[in-house]
């Protein structure tokens, strides 16, 4: 092989490798960037379920009263949890589903995806991984609804 060819294979082998190293770097900054945003969302959901009068400036008009409001904004803290341990690779789809189903046997948490699962829908949609959540939820809300 000539010292040229060895150098040429030497250089596309780095080079590989770096945008290797570059990529992984990227998914492992946009992990962190979900992380963080994720916890700015857990502790306004902490904050508004612990704070009457926080709660009441976000209570949607339909939501009959505060206390009601803040026991869904408790269920989406509970389903957010779980969200971010999905995404970050702690909960695979089967245990997805099996924690899905234990958050949805409580009343309150089917009531807060009546309210709000279309909107998660929405939200979810063109994010795979979002979306395979959210149906995960959907299937588990409607078991129990049938129970």
């Amino acid at each position: 092989m000539k010292v040229s060819t060895a150098v040429l294979l030497a250089g596309t082998a780095v080079a590989g490798i770096g945008t290797a190293r570059f990529a992984q770097e990227r998914r492992h900054q946009q992990e962190r960037n979900h992380t963080a945003l994720a916890h700015k969302q857990l502790d306004w959901l902490k904050w508004t379920t612990s704070n009457s009068d926080l709660a009441k400036l976000w209570m949607p008009d339909d939501v009959d009263s505060v206390e009601e409001y803040q026991h869904m904004l408790h269920a989406n803290h509970q389903l957010c949890a779980l969200s971010l341990r999905h995404r970050l690779g702690f909960v695979n789809d089967e245990k997805l589903r099996l924690l899905a189903s234990v958050l949805m046997a409580r009343e309150v948490t089917r009531n807060y995806w009546k309210r709000f699962g279309s909107f998660r829908a929405e939200e979810a949609a063109g994010d795979k991984r979002a979306e395979r959540f959210t149906e995960a939820l959907d299937t588990a809300a409607r078991a129990h609804t049938t129970d």
